[in-house]
């Protein structure tokens, strides 16, 4: 079964239709399980309200890119399973929690990490995560 697990800022990328939404949706397509660290809602919901604040979307679009970000996983993973592990990986690597919550959950299932932040993205290199779409 091909898993991936979905971080915020690709999910973000994908609902805001910014440029390489289409490459993040192949991989999303072709994964047959989706997961997230809850995390995620917190991110997604936070990084469009970012956009509501600038005044680049209305509440009402923020809303609707919100829901179509949920609809993007199939499985949120709670942060209190993932947390402890990821502390110690962000003691480890420099790097912040909130990323290894990704991560140590594409780790702890053998599958990697569809992002669109760079940082994130070498962390998944550094853990010898497979890239989009390999798990």
């Amino acid at each position: 079964m091909r898993r991936l697990v979905l971080d915020a800022s690709a999910a973000l990328r994908v609902v805001l239709r910014q440029e390489g939404a289409g490459e993040l949706v192949r991989h999303i397509g072709e994964a047959r399980l989706v997961l997230a660290p809850e995390v995620y809602v917190s991110e997604v919901a936070n990084g469009l309200w970012k956009y509501v604040n600038s005044g680049q979307l209305d509440l009402d679009e923020a809303q609707g890119r919100l829901e179509e970000a949920l609809q993007l996983v199939d499985l949120l993973v709670a942060g209190v399973e993932l947390v402890t592990e990821a502390l110690a990986a962000a003691a480890k690597h420099r790097h912040p929690v909130y990323d290894l919550l990704y991560a140590v959950l594409a780790r702890r299932h053998g599958c990697g990490v569809v992002t669109a932040d760079r940082r994130l993205a070498g962390l998944a290199a550094d853990f010898g995560l497979p890239r989009a779409g390999e798990g």
